[in-house]
Formats: C-alpha cells, sequence, structure tokens
C-alpha cells in the first residue's frame, strides 16, 4: 500500500490472488517525472463471487479522450462483486502523461501516438515504456475480452462507432466482435486497414493495443464514445451502461432488459479524411451519419475578406462519419471523416 492506501501490485497477482467479491485500487509504477512525481497506471480490479470470463476496459490510450474514463470509473464504483462472475479491469488511462498535460499525445518523447507503440519497448521512450507495462499486464492476465475506448477528436461531430483491425490469419473472427460491439448501439463499424498509405491516418496502427492484443489472440476493439475534452452527462451514463451490456453479453452480470436496443448498422470497409486545400472558416450544414451524393458539397471555405475560398464537393457518394464543427482551417486539416465503401450490419 501507498501513502493513500492504493495497492501497488501487478494487476496479475490481483486476478490470481484477490479474495472472491473484493475490490481492488492501486497503480502501477513505470517512472517518475524530473521533479520526483510518479508516472504511473492506475488500476480497478472487480473480482465476482463467482469465477467466470475476464474483462479488461482501458479508458484512454489519447489524453484528450476523457468520456470513457469518467463512465468506467461510475461503472466500477456501482459494480457489486456479490452479482459479478468473473472479473472487470479498469486501466483509467494508458497515457497519464497526456492526460495530465491535456494532450493527445505524449508531449515528452517528440508527441508520440500511444496507439501506435504496443507492444512497446521496456528500455526505450518514455511512451513506448508505458505500452509495455500495460501490454504485458495484458499478456499475464489475457483477459477474454479486452475494450480500447476512445473519443472523436475536439474539433469534430460525431456519433458512437466501432472500430477494429484483424491482423493476418487471427483466430478472432469479425462475428466474435459484432456481438459485443451492438452493446454500444454503433452507427457505424469500421474495419480498419492498418497497411501504411491506406489512407485513414498516418502512423504505425499495427502497433495498436487492440490490434496487438488480437495478433496474441485476444478479442479486442475499439470505440470511439463522445467527444475529446468532454465528458457530458448523457454520454457518461451511456457509456456505464454499455459497460454493464458487454458484462451481461459475456455472462457475467443478468442480463439487461432495456439496454442494448437492435441495432442496424453499417459496415464500413474504406474510410479516409477530407482536406482542405484552402484555408479560412469552415462551415458545413451536414450532420454525422447522413449520405452525401456524387458531386454534392461537404460545407464550404470562406477566406477573413468574406470571399469563398474552397467548395468541398465529395466526386462519388460518401457516407459522413464525422465532420469538422471548428470552423478555423489551415490548407491540408480534415473537415470530415468520410466512409467509402460500406454495406449493411444487422445486429439484432
Amino acid at each position: 500500500m501507498d501513502e493513500a492506501g492504493l495497492e501497488l501490485m501487478t494487476i496479475e497477482a490481483i486476478t490470481r490472488d484477490g479474495a472472491p467479491g473484493t475490490v481492488h485500487r492501486g497503480r502501477i509504477p513505470l517512472g517518475a517525472r524530473a521533479t520526483g512525481a510518479e508516472i504511473a497506471v492506475s488500476y480497478i480490479v472487480v473480482i465476482g463471487e463467482e469465477p467466470g470470463p475476464t474483462l479488461w476496459i482501458n479508458g484512454q490510450v489519447h489524453g484528450t479522450e476523457v468520456c470513457a474514463i469518467v463512465a468506467g470509473i461510475n461503472f466500477c464504483n456501482r459494480l457489486d462483486p456479490k452479482t459479478l462472475k468473473g472479473c472487470v479491469i479498469f486501466t483509467a488511462s494508458a497515457n497519464p502523461l497526456a492526460l495530465e498535460s491535456r494532450t493527445w499525445s505524449t508531449q515528452q518523447d517528440f508527441g508520440q501516438n500511444l496507439d501506435t507503440m504496443f507492444p512497446g519497448r521496456s528500455n526505450g521512450f518514455v511512451t513506448e515504456r508505458m505500452a509495455d507495462r500495460l501490454f504485458r499486464e495484458v499478456m499475464a492476465v489475457r483477459p477474454d475480452l479486452l475494450l480500447s475506448m476512445h473519443a472523436q477528436g475536439t474539433d469534430f461531430e460525431s456519433m458512437v462507432y466501432g472500430v477494429y483491425k484483424l491482423p493476418p490469419d487471427c483466430p478472432v473472427k469479425p462475428e466474435q466482435l459484432y456481438r459485443y460491439m451492438r452493446c454500444f448501439e454503433p452507427f457505424v463499424i469500421c474495419h480498419q486497414s492498418v497497411k501504411p498509405g491506406s489512407g485513414e491516418h498516418p502512423g504505425n496502427h499495427a502497433g495498436a493495443l487492440d490490434y496487438m492484443a488480437l495478433a496474441n489472440g485476444i478479442p479486442a476493439f475499439m470505440i470511439e464514445l463522445g467527444v475529446a475534452q468532454r465528458a457530458t452527462p448523457d454520454q457518461v451514463s451511456f457509456g456505464a451502461a454499455c459497460y454493464g451490456s458487454i458484462c451481461a453479453e459475456l455472462g457475467m452480470l443478468p442480463a439487461q432488459k432495456d439496454h442494448p436496443k437492435g441495432v442496424k448498422t453499417w459496415l464500413v470497409s474504406e474510410r479516409s479524411h477530407c482536406n482542405s486545400d484552402a484555408g479560412g472558416m469552415w462551415q458545413s450544414k451536414h450532420q454525422p451519419g447522413v449520405l452525401i451524393k456524387a458531386g454534392q458539397e461537404i460545407g464550404t471555405v470562406t477566406d477573413l475578406t468574406g470571399l469563398f475560398a474552397d467548395t468541398v464537393i465529395v466526386p462519388k457518394d460518401v457516407l459522413l462519419i464525422a465532420v469538422r464543427q471548428d470552423p478555423v482551417v489551415h490548407t491540408g486539416d480534415s473537415v470530415a471523416y468520410l466512409a467509402h465503401d460500406w454495406t449493411h450490419l444487422d445486429l439484432t
């Protein structure tokens, strides 16, 4: 125990040796700041009265994406171990440095994106060390399901959606993931390519937490819940309810009567950002989830003298996943996130 009464144990040791019907709160130290302040991964582990599956919820890999953290804390605080079969593990933030600095990525080592760094490196940069420490715990526990929680970027508006990335010869099949994604009632589910130059995002996405878990046979996926830098009461309550539904789907909690509802969604196999060619003030009349037909405009950019600088028109039909709400754009900024290829997916 530390001075605050928090445990300083590995999560694997708690799941192995913890008594049934107990709740454990603690930190896993992984380094120190120059001032001596600790860098650590915080956790809540709830061990049910009866044996069962293990669910691991990681609330954040990017420091600005906070809604799932608050939802996870609320869910775990209300979770009664006497009604639980199995074990719920909640790690609030895999990147405490970015969380504290209120930045998306880690500022201490050239702005590295933690979600491209797994499985990490124990003697590398601090982002690599954070990835290594968390992933070693995940591999030691080998949960039955891992949720990697995210949020839409601060500048954008979207609805809740899911993302999965299947490694080659992955033993986990998409249908296994859909049954759990359904609990979040996603308006789209995206099968993301991790190939370099695929056009979705820059970076090594084979280094994502969920991808590396899948590569090691652990079912895992991403959920985009809420918008970065915000944790609205409705989204927090929804997220906590979704965690409960996941537990019910795993057989860890009794079935919930009202959640989730039947879900008809879109399965997206190709998506990309739409980038502005001009700088100025962006405006769009569209909301996420709408179909924009070929030849229609997504929005306009007006320069600061009031003249139109650009009209953004799509050359083919697209489904709008997210749309920019911050009007200030420079050349190359993303103004929308688009699906280019999609099919109906009935999760009812």
